[in-house]
């Protein structure tokens, strides 16, 4: 694949990074009585969230040890490695093969694994029912709402610690300047490109919309996995994924969207997710930008899309659930969930609220540089109000995941996306290489 079209798979796994520290097997069995409890955790290379989580866990139970393990193809890189392809392969292939054959670690950062293939083989507790045997686990501290959207059917199977709100962030100015009126509730990607066509013409050529081609068809799977895979059959050789391909070269060959940007001045769109509370507050604060949900393909918006950043599932065949479990709402608690390192909006309600807080007071203390007039207190105040309501709304049935499917589409939709390969020459090889994917 192109580097150019990696950058925002790579971006997006980096997510599900967390800290190796030890490389012994996994899943090994039961303790001895008096022996100290191992939970083992699967991640792919190194966060320092889950690190200090660790640490900070294992100081309140020392009867309990936390063993993250890496899967990493080139180990040797070092904790900050840049994460790869291979390695991305290395980890859905290794944690699957574990996973099925009842083997594996107790907690697996889920992500880019087959979730539904694992709730079909039962390998995840279902985290719903630990929850309603556990009197010390309140979801009322939390966005429901965000557990809601993980969901396998009824089910909850891979925990999110972090929430974000997938956007289109506009040039309020320029848009009101042309007299357009945005109605973001259904529109499209072609009239996405008619409004942006628009403002090029009256400001200037060089003026972009930054608009990764790669996100937009991640975006229209996800959105419609069970029409691309019916009854597990791939649907990918269709006059509608060939359409849908056709519409997005075209916008990125006309420069309506393009994948990398230099000069933020010429931005009038940009792909942006609300995924840090105090960056989150600056957008809405500042009277440049706007934030609008996302075009679909048909104009059939579902409202604001919710992502989950790190997930976990716990293993049915664990040895070790009650320890498990309570690792894992401490990942939840206040106290790790108001933690710096931690990526995206927290989960927990609480947490969330205290960094809203500390950028209110950043803000008038004056410690924050920004590029617009900083409003009173009782603005700033409501627009937290309204970021919170927006965060307690309906994120959506869990969209399509299976990121195996999704690299195979991104490798044959890059030579497409540069004229190597024509479309049906693209749909089929998708069709057929996801087919091979799923019979094996």
């Amino acid at each position: 694949m192109n580097k150019k079209w990696t950058l925002l798979l790579l971006a997006a796994l980096l997510m599900l990074t967390a800290c190796s520290k030890t490389d012994s097997s996994v899943n090994s069995g039961a303790p001895s009585p008096g022996e100290k409890k191992t939970v083992v955790v699967a991640v792919m290379s190194a966060d320092p969230f889950l690190e200090n989580a660790a640490r900070a866990f294992e100081a309140l139970h020392d009867d309990i040890q936390i063993e993250i393990k890496s899967h990493l193809a080139n180990p040797d890189g070092g904790p900050r490695a840049a994460v790869s392809l291979a390695d991305i392969e290395k980890y859905i292939q290794t944690l699957t093969t574990q996973a099925l054959s009842g083997k594996g670690a107790d907690l697996l950062t889920m992500g880019i694994l087959p979730e539904d293939k694992f709730v079909e083989k039962k390998v995840l507790v279902n985290l719903y029912e630990l929850m309603e045997k556990d009197s010390s686990f309140d979801k009322g501290k939390y966005y429901e709402n965000v557990l809601k959207s993980s969901q396998v059917g009824d089910g909850l199977y891979a925990m999110p610690l972090s929430f974000s709100i997938d956007a289109i962030q506009g040039n309020a100015e320029l848009l009101k300047k042309a007299n357009i009126n945005m109605n973001d509730n259904n529109w499209t990607w072609s009239q996405f490109a008619d409004i942006v066509k628009k403002l090029k013409e009256q400001n200037g050529s060089d003026y972009m919309a930054f608009v990764n081609p790669s996100q937009i068809i991640a975006d229209y799977i996800s959105e419609n996995g069970s029409e691309f895979l019916k009854k597990g059959e791939p649907n990918f050789d269709s006059d509608a994924f060939r359409d849908a391909l056709t519409q997005i070269k075209t916008m990125y060959s006309e420069k309506i969207i393009e994948g990398t940007y230099t000069d933020t001045d010429k931005v009038l769109f940009a792909m942006k997710s609300m995924s840090s509370p105090k960056n989150a507050l600056l957008s809405v604060l500042d009277p440049k930008l706007q934030y609008y949900q996302k075009p679909t393909m048909n104009g059939k918006s579902s409202g604001w899309k919710m992502g989950s950043f790190t997930t976990f599932g716990l293993n049915s065949k664990s040895k070790v659930k009650p320890e498990a479990w309570e690792f894992l709402k401490f990942l939840l608690s206040e106290e790790m969930q108001s933690s710096p390192d931690l990526m995206g909006l927290p989960l927990n309600k609480a947490a969330l609220d205290e960094k809203f807080a500390e950028t209110e007071q950043e803000l008038e203390q004056g410690k924050l540089e920004v590029s617009f007039a900083i409003p009173d207190s009782k603005t700033v105040k409501e627009q937290i109000q309204s970021l919170k309501t927006l965060f307690e709304g309906d994120g959506g049935e869990k969209l399509f995941s299976d990121q195996k499917v999704l690299n195979i589409v991104f490798e044959e939709f890059s030579p497409y996306l540069r004229g190597q390969k024509s479309v049906e020459e693209a749909s089929k090889l998708i069709q057929n290489r996801v087919k091979t994917y799923l019979n094996e």
